[in-house]
Parts: structure tokens; C-alpha cells; sequence
């Protein structure tokens, strides 16, 4: 690091060397932050991409895992209805013979019907005499069997059409079960083939998000590599001014030795910059820092040392202590305890 004075320094800035050299630093600077704002954002995104990608993965799973449950139940509602079918179809048969039954003894039943009315026909017609009163009692004891029988017919009909009634509602009943259980069993296979689609869908997704998160890494090493090649260019920019200028480069601060004070430095900003204490310095400014707080504490850039910290422990006590402008001096060069503004 050379020692300067300030008007040597104000030459190497003010010199076409160093104003070509800043350029390239600052479009340095600036390809740095483009290389490393890209390659941030392509990183995020691939890393984005990544996780949407696993929760794809996911969904699709669950999504198939659903449709297997679907299916699942589709067949078990299927076998339902097959069952109940098939048990229909069984108490159909029952049903037939329970009908033939049935229809038999409707043919019975009115031909004891038949008779019976035959039977009282006969008892109404009844005939004289001894022999007239025995005919009677026979015919009268012939109605009461034909009565008889028919009421045994009659009951033994109404008993059994009530069962074949039975059945058939059975029958009916059983059915409509059995349609139901298809309806259901049908839906849940509908809503099991849209759920898998659902689920090949999702699978896609997952598949081509990996390989845009793929395309996107890719991407990002490349944005890597330029951000490295602008940090490499930045470097190699800062050796070249160490090497030509004398100075030590920092990080946005170039530093000179100052020639008349061996404890001060020159400092010169390479960029505009703020803090937080309301500090702003211009690009290629100029300042003069201390060993110990460096640029955290600047002074306007200035030939000769340096006052020491004493002198601006004193200085700062007469600003600020001291009497107001326009009081006149002590006897021993001080201020006057008597003067002060408009006293003359």
C-alpha cells in the first residue's frame, strides 16, 4: 500500500487508468449482483419446483390409495347384489310352487264350494214320512261334511295364499335391495375410475414437475458458474488495482497510506452508499480513517496529520462549552466570564 498526499491521490482518481479501471469494477459489480439475484431465484425455484413435486407425489398416492378403497367397496356392494339376486331368484321358485299350491286349492275349494251348495239344495227340497225324515237327516248330515270340508279347504287356501302373498313380497323386497346394492356398487366404481385418472393425473404432474425442479437446477449451477466467474472478474479487477494504483483493496473501499500522518489513511469509496445513522457517501469520495475504527468513522480527506484525539476532545469541548461567537477573550486568552453577545 503506497503512501500518497492528497493531491497525488486526486491525480491517480482523476486519471483516464483509474476511471477505465472503476467502470469495469462497477459493471463487475453490478454482473455480480444479477449472477447472484438469478441464481438465488433459479435455486428457490428448483427447490420450489422439488417440494411441489414430493407433495404431488403425495396426493397421487392418497388419490390411489382412495380409489382402491372405492373399488373395494364397489365389489363388496357388487357381491351384495349378486347375493341378493341370486337369493330372488330362490324365492322365486318358492314363490311358483307356493303359487301351484295355491291354485290347486282355489280348484278344490270351489268344487267343495260346489258341493256344498249342491247339499243344500238337496235339504231344501227334504221329502214326507218316516222315510222322507230319514232321507232328511242323511242329506242334512251330508251338507254339514260338505259345509265342513269347505271350511278346511277355505282355510287351508286363505293360509296358504297369505304365504305365497308373503313370498312374493319377500321376493319383491329382496329385489329392491339387490338394485340398490348395483346402484351403489356401480357409483362407487364410477367415482374409483375418476379417482384413479385423478391419481395418473397427479402422477404426471409430479413427473413433470421433477423435471422442470431438474431443468431449473440445471439452470441454477449455470447462474452458479456465472456468479462465480463475475466474483472471479471482481477479484481479479481488485489485484489489478492493488497492482497499478498501490492501494488496498477491500471490499467496496480502496486504501491508501497517508504520506504526512503514519496513523491516518486515505479511503475512497467505490460506490454510493447509506447506513443506518444517516451517513451517505458518494462513489469516489474521498476520506481520511484511523487504523482502529477504519471507514466506521470517517473525516473529510485533509494534507497534513491528523488532529489528535486530544485536540478533538478540546475542540469538541469549546463548541459545545465554550463561549458564543462574538464574546471576547480573558486575560489569559480564554473566554471572558463577563462577555457574551451585545456586551461591548
Amino acid at each position: 500500500m503506497k503512501a500518497l498526499r492528497l493531491a497525488e491521490l486526486r491525480e491517480i482518481l482523476q486519471g483516464s487508468a483509474f476511471s477505465a479501471w472503476w467502470t469495469e469494477w462497477t459493471r463487475a459489480v453490478a454482473s455480480l449482483g444479477e449472477a447472484r439475484l438469478r441464481h438465488e431465484d433459479l435455486a428457490g425455484q428448483s427447490e420450489t419446483m422439488l417440494v411441489r413435486s414430493e407433495i404431488a407425489q403425495r396426493m397421487a398416492v392418497d388419490a390411489f390409495s382412495r380409489a382402491g378403497d372405492q373399488e373395494d367397496e364397489g365389489t363388496r356392494y357388487a357381491s351384495e347384489a349378486q347375493t341378493l339376486e341370486n337369493r330372488a331368484l330362490e324365492l322365486v321358485g318358492e314363490y311358483e310352487e307356493q303359487r301351484f299350491r295355491t291354485s290347486d286349492l282355489w280348484v278344490r275349494l270351489g268344487g267343495a264350494e260346489k258341493l256344498a251348495e249342491e247339499r243344500r239344495e238337496a235339504a231344501a227340497r227334504g221329502g214326507g214320512g218316516k222315510e222322507g225324515a230319514k232321507a232328511r237327516a242323511q242329506v242334512e248330515a251330508a251338507l254339514r261334511a260338505a259345509e265342513r270340508h269347505h271350511q278346511e279347504i277355505k282355510e287351508h287356501y286363505e293360509h296358504e295364499d297369505r304365504r305365497r302373498a308373503k313370498l312374493w313380497e319377500e321376493v319383491e323386497s329382496t329385489w329392491g335391495v339387490a338394485f340398490e346394492r348395483s346402484l351403489v356398487a356401480a357409483e362407487h366404481t364410477q367415482v374409483a375410475r375418476r379417482t384413479r385418472r385423478e391419481a395418473e393425473r397427479l402422477f404426471e404432474e409430479a413427473e413433470e414437475r421433477r423435471r422442470r425442479a431438474k431443468q431449473l437446477g440445471a439452470d441454477a449451477e449455470g447462474a452458479g458458474r456465472e456468479r462465480a466467474e463475475a466474483a472471479k472478474r471482481l477479484g481479479a479487477l481488485m489485484a489489478e488495482a492493488r497492482q497499478r494504483f498501490g492501494c488496498a483493496p477491500g471490499l467496496s473501499w480502496l486504501y491508501w497510506r497517508h504520506a504526512e500522518d503514519k496513523r491516518s489513511a486515505f479511503a475512497v469509496a467505490l460506490a454510493d452508499e447509506a447506513d443506518g445513522d444517516g451517513r451517505e457517501v458518494k462513489a469516489l469520495s474521498v476520506h481520511t480513517v484511523g487504523r482502529q475504527r477504519g471507514v466506521s468513522f470517517l473525516e473529510p480527506a485533509r494534507e497534513g496529520l491528523a488532529p489528535a484525539a486530544e485536540d478533538v476532545d478540546r475542540r469538541f469541548e469549546e463548541y459545545f462549552l465554550g463561549p458564543r461567537k462574538g464574546a471576547r477573550p480573558g486575560p489569559d486568552g480564554g473566554p471572558s466570564s463577563s462577555g457574551g453577545p451585545g456586551e461591548g
